[in-house]
């Protein structure tokens, strides 16, 4: 293969995976989703796709969205293995100290993205994962209450994060 057709492939596949995003963000804001952030990377490391709020409750999911044009080589989800939850779990971790709020759940959801033709299939696998999956025998759960409803700790410097800029300190 060519370094001309290795670029298209990667543009294509990038573009195709853009599209997914967008269509996984209407699907859940129709469904009474709020968007609060897409594709935030913390600078501690990690990676969100989309962050959203659930209307009416005080629950943050942080959201993985896999796209695919078939699944020839296995369901969307399949591809979301221990290492990019481990990311998702830092990202997460870092925008709950951001927030300060003990009363916010938080939870990991993955939306799968089906582009068959000119069709868009869409699947919301709710919980699909739990902060507890990425750790080793022993080690201490990143976010405390993640997945369960228990109250998170207080940390961090308050508020929202608006950018992927981390606030300044005084």
């Amino acid at each position: 293969m060519l370094l001309g057709e290795r670029l298209e492939q990667a543009r294509r596949v990038h573009d195709l995976g853009w599209r997914g995003e967008k269509v996984a963000g209407e699907f859940l804001r129709k469904r009474g989703y709020k968007i609060l952030m897409r594709n935030y990377v913390p600078r501690r490391g990690g990676e969100v796709d989309l962050v959203c709020r659930v209307r009416g409750k005080r629950e943050l999911v942080f959201v993985e969205v896999k796209t695919r044009s078939s699944e020839e080589f296995g369901a969307p989800h399949e591809a979301v293995d221990w290492v990019k939850r481990r990311r998702v779990i830092q990202a997460a971790q870092e925008w709950l100290e951001l927030l300060n709020q003990p009363d916010v759940t938080a939870r990991f959801d993955i939306v799968e993205v089906l582009a068959i033709g000119k069709r868009w299939q869409v699947r919301h696998l709710a919980d699909a994962f739990f902060a507890a999956e990425t750790l080793h025998a022993g080690s201490i759960p990143l976010i405390p209450g993640a997945n369960r409803g228990d109250v998170l700790p207080k940390r961090g410097y308050g508020g929202v994060a608006q950018s992927r800029r981390r606030p300044a300190r005084d």
